[in-house]
């Protein structure tokens, strides 16, 4: 090549080239000459120097370009090789548990099981996690923790009170489902779900939460041996105290 081969061919490629190429160019000769782009026209979309993680490929994970070897692939749970392409025979290999030990888990992950004193996803912090619930002693009920981080008591039914230590006032609560009976061997049931109300809650002292009015009302029912029949059902539709049967 002629010795004016090497600016003819940037004036060339200035003019020419203005979005053909799509990478990296490091270190090009010509003539055995290293050609010093920082003095050609940069054209839009082209920046000076080349990113070493442009040089790797990591399937299943992130590279790092200040590796000891240069740019290396850090690799995802479950997954090994230079190029993060081949599943670990053991997902807890490179596992960043800090203080505590690897349990692999379903799907090539693991989790960290920390050792005393530690929490954290990795084990990496140090000291008693705070849990609010254990501040509250729920009787009747089980502690939950708030959107804010507030603990608050969640009643069993029939329970109510910051601590679920009070007995709830007598009420119907509203029921829905098939009414079933037996006759004989047979198991029937309602063709249609049958409406009425459960008493439950707390009475003064010599009385009870029971039933205050009751509706009668005909439903067909179907039973297993293949037979059917209409029958009333006798259904409570409101609840209140009353004295103790």
């Amino acid at each position: 090549m002629p010795v004016e081969g090497p600016s003819a061919a940037f004036r060339l490629w200035q003019i020419q080239n203005g979005s053909s190429f799509h990478g990296c160019i490091q270190n090009l000769y010509i003539n055995n000459e290293l050609q010093d782009f920082t003095k050609t026209q940069m054209k839009p979309g082209v920046v000076p120097g080349c990113e070493p993680c442009r040089k790797i490929y990591c399937l299943h994970g992130i590279c790092q370009p200040d590796g000891a070897q240069g740019p290396v692939c850090h690799c995802q749970p479950g997954w090994s090789g230079p190029h993060c392409d081949q599943v670990a025979a053991n997902p807890c290999q490179g596992s960043k548990c800090v203080h505590g030990k690897c349990i692999p888990s379903v799907g090539q992950t693991y989790h960290c099981e920390c050792s005393e004193g530690y929490h954290g996803t990795l084990c990496n912090q140090q000291g008693e996690l705070f849990n609010p619930c254990r501040r509250l002693s729920c009787k009747h009920g089980r502690c939950q923790i708030s959107d804010t981080g507030d603990a608050y008591c969640h009643c069993e039914s029939g329970y109510t009170g910051e601590l679920c230590d009070a007995e709830s006032e007598c009420r119907g609560e509203p029921m829905r489902d098939f009414y079933q009976v037996q006759r004989g061997y047979a198991i029937c049931q309602t063709t249609r779900t049958v409406s009425w109300v459960e008493c439950s809650g707390a009475c003064d002292a010599g009385a009870c939460c029971a039933s205050q009015r009751m509706k009668r009302r005909k439903y067909t029912f179907e039973c297993s041996d293949g037979t059917s029949f209409s029958e009333e059902v006798e259904k409570t539709i409101k609840c209140g105290c009353a004295g103790c049967m």
